[in-house]
């Protein structure tokens, strides 16, 4: 496939391959990315997500990459909390009139959450009267994703399978490191992120920020932190990335100086208000 080719016509290709049919519509919206930047390797090209530098041949920096295996996991450790929205009575009510009280029948489930996890066509759906409206189900837009990340691969088959008991989100981890380098790297993380703000608006459950005890082993800010999910310990100060093993060892050898100097300042510091004898 030549290198030119536009994000629209590559997910177009690899999702008309699942449907046998030519692929208009949806995917138009998405902006001309244009060719994958190329240079030697360990040349610094800016992350086409937070546009920081990062080493070619990577389009996205390693944080950003985290990002997206964050909101892989997150999308998966939420499907419980939503498939209990659909609990028969979990539904708010429908809009009352004064005279009749309820306008109609309250559906017995919610249909947002019904939508988001239920089943959805991967190719876009002919809509001559212009009523197919919402977000893309969860699993079709995961699937959708694997097909262009397919499309990338030639030792993949055009149809992307998964295995029995995995999620297409798991898919899509294993293949990050790939993902990291493609020209559409910002596109997938903008659909993520929207995908994850309304699992997030439906639950009512965002990941955890916990500050760690440890400072930051290259700017000695107080500043570490995990979220859940995330596969990294964060530096809000410097944005130093650590693996929590990582974090784990460089606590050991911090806390405990930090805990000696503690004790020390407050000794001395009792010392120096206590009266004279």
């Amino acid at each position: 496939m030549n290198q030119t080719t536009t994000i629209t016509e590559r997910r177009g290709a690899a999702l008309a391959a699942l449907s046998g049919r030519p692929r208009p519509g949806r995917f138009r919206k998405l902006r001309h990315l244009g060719p994958t930047p190329t240079g030697p390797a360990g040349t610094e090209r800016p992350c086409l997500i937070c546009h920081h530098a990062t080493a070619a041949p990577r389009t996205a920096c390693g944080r950003c990459e985290g990002g997206i295996r964050a909101m892989l996991r997150e999308i998966d450790a939420q499907r419980p909390l939503l498939a209990d929205l659909l609990t028969p009575g979990s539904a708010p009510a429908g809009p009352r009139t004064a005279a009749t009280g309820r306008a109609h029948s309250p559906m017995p489930v919610r249909g947002d959450v019904l939508t988001l996890l239920g089943a959805g066509a991967t190719t876009t759906v002919p809509d001559p009267h212009g009523d197919q409206s919402g977000p893309a189900p969860l699993d079709a837009l995961l699937e959708g994703w694997a097909a262009a990340v397919a499309a990338e691969l030639p030792e993949l088959d055009a149809t992307p399978l998964r295995r029995s008991g995995t999620t297409w989100s798991q898919w899509l981890t294993a293949y990050l490191p790939q993902i990291a380098t493609a020209h559409w790297a910002d596109t997938l993380h903008s659909e993520l992120t929207a995908a994850v703000r309304r699992i997030r608006s439906m639950t009512a459950t965002e990941p955890r920020r916990r500050p760690q005890d440890a400072p930051c082993p290259s700017c000695t800010a107080f500043a570490l932190f995990a979220t859940d999910w995330a596969p990294y310990i964060d530096c809000e100060a410097c944005g130093l990335l650590l693996t929590p093993s990582e974090y784990e060892t460089h606590a050991r050898t911090t806390l405990p100086n930090l805990a000696r100097l503690a004790i020390l300042i407050t000794a001395a510091h009792h010392t120096t208000a206590s009266p004279a004898a």
